[in-house]
């Protein structure tokens, strides 16, 4: 099993969120869908939910937390990719593409496989440590919007205002790391000042990034949802939940999309510390 390729097929469902409008995709959270016998959707997505297929599915079939039933007149032309879940599959229904499943089975299959010495399950291994690592980016971002959300409005206001100046301070800020580590580790004081400047180095990326998510996650469901009240937290967790998926685009596009992210982001964070930013006021305070 192709994890990597399962997550990538998995960012079909961001990408269709700003589709969502278009009849031919069929999208749904915490609720099931139909793909009706004689009709016809480009993709089908779900979260928290199942979706049936009685109909033609042009392209690909999603569910994350959620099941797929694949009726005897079912047919996809794509794939068919559950985390989470399952598939059942009818007798007479046509996949043109692979079936993916995640779940415990699979995964307790795939650990086996790792302690058996075979490559697919140690890269199943390393896919979860980055999921983990992930995680917890999450929890830090949860922490940040809900205890400090007036310091990260501040800092997506300064990116929001000052684009390319945030990417340029992100980009010296990124050139100036080794000139900073090297000018430490030529004295004793230094040296011991390394780890304090990695670790601040390091929040200030993973901040940064948070940031962007933000921005990212208020310009989606801002353009989804008509008379949404703007919530920080639920913006950004959606926002970097978009990010970690387009993250395993191919061609190097997934690992570009993260570094301009944290560049951009990073000096956004440069920005705010250095207090060139945008003050709130009352009625801009950040409401969740």
């Amino acid at each position: 099993m192709n994890v990597k390729f399962t997550l990538l097929a998995a960012a079909v469902l961001a990408l269709l969120l700003a589709t969502s409008a278009e009849a031919k995709n069929m999208i749904g959270a915490g609720r099931d869908l139909v793909v009706e016998e004689g009709q016809a959707v480009n993709n089908a997505a779900v979260i928290g939910g199942q979706i049936t297929v009685n109909g033609l599915v042009e392209q690909n079939v999603l569910a994350i937390a959620g099941s797929v039933v694949l009726t005897n007149k079912a047919v996809v032309r794509g794939q068919v990719i559950v985390l989470g879940g399952i598939v059942a599959r009818g007798s007479g229904s046509m996949v043109f593409g692979d079936i993916t499943e995640v779940n415990s089975f699979t995964l307790s299959q795939a650990l086996q496989s790792a302690m058996r010495g075979e490559l697919e399950g140690w890269s199943l291994i390393l896919n979860v440590i980055s999921l983990c690592f992930f995680a917890i980016i999450l929890i830090i971002a949860l922490i940040m919007t809900l205890l400090l959300p007036r310091q990260m409005t501040l800092i997506t206001r300064a990116m929001e205002t000052n684009y390319f100046k945030s990417f340029f301070w992100g980009v010296l800020a990124t050139l100036m790391t080794v000139p900073l580590f090297m000018l430490l580790a030529v004295s004793i004081i230094g040296i011991f000042l390394i780890p304090l400047a990695f670790t601040a180095m390091l929040l200030a990326v993973i901040v940064g990034f948070i940031a962007s998510g933000a921005i990212l996650g208020n310009a989606i469901i801002s353009r989804i949802f008509r008379g949404y009240r703007k919530s920080l937290t639920k913006e950004t967790l959606a926002g970097l939940c978009l990010l970690w998926l387009l993250g395993w685009l191919p061609l190097y596009i997934g690992m570009l999309i993260k570094a301009f992210a944290i560049t951009i982001g990073l000096g956004g964070v440069v920005l705010t510390l250095t207090g060139k930013t945008v003050r709130l006021t009352e009625n801009q305070a950040p409401s969740d």
